[in-house]
């Protein structure tokens, strides 16, 4: 069975660890995907999906509060409602995923960079004792 673990300093696009990535990791968790091939319509796995809802939920219900205080019909109401919604919904999981996605790259990015200056030092490292190796012969 799936037993939902949090995973901090997690990437939801790669669903494996980024080490010591505090900012992210102090704002948000990550449920791992379960291995079970039929979970992809899990959507509180989804990146993004909790903070969308939770944005678009609440400013709908704002906007239909207010709405309702200034005694505009039903009808009204519910399309502003509705709207709201959508609105937020798709604003916030488009930025949500921009986010997420940035900060993808820049977690690859920074491997990339380190494997190189690794690779640097191992070369030079290899130079280094060729060099001695040919001095002492």
């Amino acid at each position: 069975t799936f037993s939902p673990r949090t995973m901090p300093g997690s990437d939801p696009l790669s669903r494996q660890p980024t080490g010591q990535d505090t900012a992210y990791a102090a704002t948000r968790e990550v449920i791992p995907l379960s291995e079970d091939s039929t979970a992809w319509w899990n959507l509180r796995n989804a990146p993004c999906f909790r903070e969308t809802l939770m944005w678009s939920i609440g400013g709908a219900s704002i906007m239909g509060a207010l709405q309702a205080i200034r005694r505009r019909p039903g009808i009204h109401i519910g399309n502003v409602t509705v709207g709201t919604f959508t609105f937020l919904s798709l604003t916030c999981w488009g930025v949500c995923r921009y986010e997420t996605t940035m900060r993808h790259k820049a977690v690859s990015d920074a491997l990339v960079e380190q494997n190189s200056r690794q690779a640097a030092i191992e070369r030079a490292n290899r130079e280094k004792a060729a060099q001695e190796k040919a001095g002492k012969a």
